[in-house]
């Protein structure tokens, strides 16, 4: 509980340094009374409940620790110079903080019919009379901090809630994605096979006519013929290229993995780049730094999806040149992923935020805020842990940390 304290001869409480105890676990009340004793009894009837109690010395004062606090209940006094009860608690239900916050009014005098109207029309749920009853005072007042606390209750688990649902729809994406790529890798797959043994068809047959003693090939048709064999050789290179972007398709998609399985981390890092790609100028450089051992036991298709959210920051938060360090570890039996960009970092104020879902510091329209969110999901899911590090010559840092023997439950 506050005490009181003596100032320029009247008593003040936390709102003259309301700004350094914004963050109080216990629920507050704030009393509002422009005489010091009545502040003071109230407290003391208030002590024995496991709240705050905020004193204010004049309406003024009041509306001010709105800015700052919340308030589980007021206590007003009616009688006020300056700004009665009445005024006060009419102006502070056009505060956000203020529209919803239960009012008691506080009064030695019973109100007129009018005063009662005048009380309740500006948002009183209750009028109580001077000497206040002590058992009377905290018996409403705990039952306030009862509904406070379940309102409290109520919108954590509807965030939780909302977090959840926003989890299920990426994961749906991300199993949308991965069939979609599936399918394309299959389609693509099956008329390169084929092209591929064609051209190594062509290729025998040139080298057989080209090594046959009845051939024999005009000076003026060599050009030609090295020309025709250059770019049949190129054509090849191009097939085996998509045959290595199919495969890293597959890699992505990993339809039948869902199971823990042991993977490539370095295989599922170039998935998740080669599906990228798009996105990676020419002026981002990656740099690779794979320590062995590469292989880790994991949910295959989660560890992509936590690759990609971070790789896809990374991207983000560079804009022009830059560059992004990919570095794999293995200490103490855990292995470790650091995925490092050299973009502007994350300013102080914001960091203990970015792991919350839905925030974000993008434009709207641009992003979702899940991306970090749900790597950190995935990481716990994995018994392992998430850290973000700003160095002070900029940058960010995400390391995923995942134990070698992690749980085989997607419990988390």
């Amino acid at each position: 509980m506050l005490e009181p304290r003596e100032t320029d001869g009247r008593m003040q409480g936390a709102d003259d340094s309301a700004t350094s105890d914004c963050q109080s676990p216990l629920p507050k009340v704030l009393v509002v009374d422009d005489l010091p004793a009545n502040s003071k009894l109230v407290e003391g009837v208030l002590e024995p409940l496991a709240c705050e109690v905020v004193v204010a010395t004049s309406g003024q004062r009041a509306l001010a620790l709105l800015d700052c606090d919340e308030f589980a209940v007021w206590l007003l006094d009616v009688q006020m110079p300056e700004m009665d009860g009445y005024e006060l608690a009419r102006r502070a239900r056009e505060h956000p903080r203020g529209k919803d916050v239960p009012i008691i009014f506080l009064t030695a005098m019973r109100p007129s019919v009018e005063g009662v109207h005048r009380g309740y029309g500006s948002g009183a749920v209750d009028f109580l009379f001077k000497p206040l009853d002590a058992t009377v005072v905290r018996s409403k007042v705990q039952v306030f901090l009862e509904l406070y606390a379940g309102q409290r209750r109520l919108a954590s688990a509807y965030e939780e809630l909302k977090a959840a649902q926003a989890r299920l729809v990426q994961a749906a994406k991300m199993a949308s994605l991965g069939e979609l790529v599936a399918g394309i890798a299959h389609e693509i797959n099956n008329p390169l096979a084929f092209a591929l043994s064609h051209v190594e068809t062509v290729k025998k047959c040139l080298q057989r006519v080209e090594g046959s003693p009845d051939t024999t090939i005009s000076p003026s048709a060599e050009p030609d013929w090295q020309r025709a064999c250059a770019r049949l050789a190129e054509v090849g290179m191009g097939l085996e290229r998509i045959r290595e972007l199919v495969l890293k398709l597959r890699v992505f998609s990993r339809l039948d993995e869902g199971e823990w399985k042991v993977v490539s981390v370095s295989e599922s890092v170039d998935s998740v780049l080669m599906i990228l790609g798009h996105r990676l100028s020419a002026s981002i450089a990656v740099e690779r730094e794979f320590s062995a051992p590469d292989l880790l036991e994991c949910y295959p298709s989660l560890l992509n999806q936590a690759i990609l959210n971070v790789l896809a920051n990374a991207i983000d938060a560079i804009d022009g040149r830059g560059k992004i360090v990919i570095r794999t570890s293995t200490v103490a039996g855990t292995y470790v992923i650091q995925i490092a960009d050299d973009g502007p970092g994350i300013p102080r104020e914001l960091r203990e935020r970015v792991l919350e879902p839905f925030f974000t510091t993008k434009a709207p329209g641009q992003g979702t805020g899940l991306g970090l969110s749900i790597t950190y999901s995935i990481v716990r899911k994995h018994g392992g842990t998430l850290e973000l590090e700003c160095p002070p010559a900029g940058g960010t840092s995400v390391t995923l940390r995942i134990p070698g023997s992690a749980p085989r439950s997607l419990a988390g």
